[in-house]
């Protein structure tokens, strides 16, 4: 794999372009769910907390999963991980396509585990592509992985409204493309060893953060941060496609719904890491999730084509934060960065899944409209603890 710390034009690597192509198919396969399980959800009759436990398990599954994928891929490489993670999705995806109601939720569910043997090691790949861009380029990488939340709820509706449940093929056999660049991309190689410069810079760089604060506040910091912020995300991206089922919409318009705010978080995530290769990531992680507060309150009670830009913004400044965020967790553990980023990851996934069950929970008794409105608090926790994080001297 060719990985310099030096290089600043990333779209040239090989090994970039491949993660960055299996990210989008790995994430239109993640988002495209979620409309299938509200619609499963319909035929088969499971209340908010049994939704709500479907996707706990596919996205436990998939966090629990990454901090072990992550030690591997420090250890061996990227390319198994990459490229079996989105074989293992593309074949779950696949039954689930083609199999009765409770197969296809089980199918569902197991495939999670190929999100998770992917994401620490493609933001490993990601994040060592440039040191001078690191920021942008993982957030180049997040967005494509936004870009593909955003399209696969549109695509997945506009099949499934099309040709039924069977034709939701079509998603998984699209995905062949990014399983054929990762094999033939990516190596076995693992990234370089750090230079004598970058070895002395991260020495530093360790050496500050133990002046500014302890990794373990930093860290406790952090996991407010991730709980907050991933809880509304998720329970967004999980709860308002089956609310807006419930409202008697269309699956392929509850899929635009669903996509915009993905869309929104994809282009937030860019602009968010090209903002924090400028100014402390901190102030940028406070802004978003201030700016977050009205949209993600407003998007449920407002009708017709007024809800459009509100879950627009709502999802560009949740997602502003998210690769500023990895890159800080990696930081606590910079010669592990693929463990750190499977820690960061399954921490969103594993802190979100929880919390959205918690609204699952709550939806059954006060209502799920109601109860994605309370969500629009949490940003302000997230902004307050932002804030006080350390910044190096």
């Amino acid at each position: 794999m060719a990985v310099t710390g030096i290089k600043a034009n990333f779209w040239r690597d090989r090994s970039y372009l491949a993660v960055i192509i299996t990210h989008f198919f790995v994430d239109v396969l993640n988002s495209s769910r979620n409309l299938v399980v509200a619609i499963l959800a319909v035929e088969i009759g499971l209340t908010n907390a049994q939704v709500g436990i479907a996707l706990l398990l596919y996205n436990v599954g998939s966090a629990l999963a990454q901090p072990l994928f992550g030690w591997l891929a420090d250890r061996i490489g990227p390319r198994w991980l990459v490229v079996g993670g989105m074989g293992w999705m593309i074949f779950f995806f696949g039954v689930t396509a083609v199999s009765g109601n409770w197969l296809a939720l089980i199918a569902i569910t197991v495939a999670g585990v190929g999100s998770g043997a992917f994401h620490p090691t493609g933001t490993m790949v990601a994040s060592q592509i440039s040191q001078t861009h690191r920021n942008r380029a993982t957030a180049v990488f997040f967005m494509m992985g936004q870009l593909g939340l955003f399209s696969g709820p549109i695509f997945a509706g506009a099949l499934l409204q099309t040709f039924g449940r069977p034709g939701y093929l079509i998603l998984p056999a699209l995905s062949l493309v990014a399983f054929i660049s990762g094999w033939q991309w990516l190596t076995h190689t693992q990234h370089p060893h750090p230079t004598p410069i970058e070895q002395a810079k991260t020495t530093a760089e360790d050496n500050k953060e133990q002046l500014a604060g302890s990794r373990l506040t930093q860290a406790i910091m952090l996991a407010i941060i991730i709980l907050t912020s991933s809880t509304v995300s998720i329970a967004a991206i999980s709860f308002a496609p089956k609310l807006f089922t419930e409202m008697g919409f269309e699956p392929g318009y509850v899929g635009l719904l669903s996509g915009l705010f993905m869309m929104g978080s994809a282009i937030g995530g860019v602009v968010g890491g090209t903002l924090a290769d400028r100014i402390h990531g901190k102030w940028v992680i406070v802004l978003g999730m201030l700016t977050a507060v009205l949209p993600v309150y407003l998007y449920i009670g407002v009708d017709g084509l007024g809800r459009l830009p509100l879950l627009f913004l709502a999802g560009f400044f949740m997602g502003m934060p998210h690769s500023i965020i990895v890159i800080m967790v990696q930081s606590l553990l910079p010669r592990r960065r693929a463990l750190a980023s499977g820690i960061a990851l399954g921490f969103m996934f594993f802190s979100g899944s929880i919390g959205s069950y918690v609204v699952g929970l709550a939806a059954d008794q006060f209502g799920l409209a109601e109860v994605l409105q309370v969500t629009a608090v949490l940003p302000i926790v997230a902004a307050l603890t932002a804030a006080t994080l350390k910044t190096r001297s």
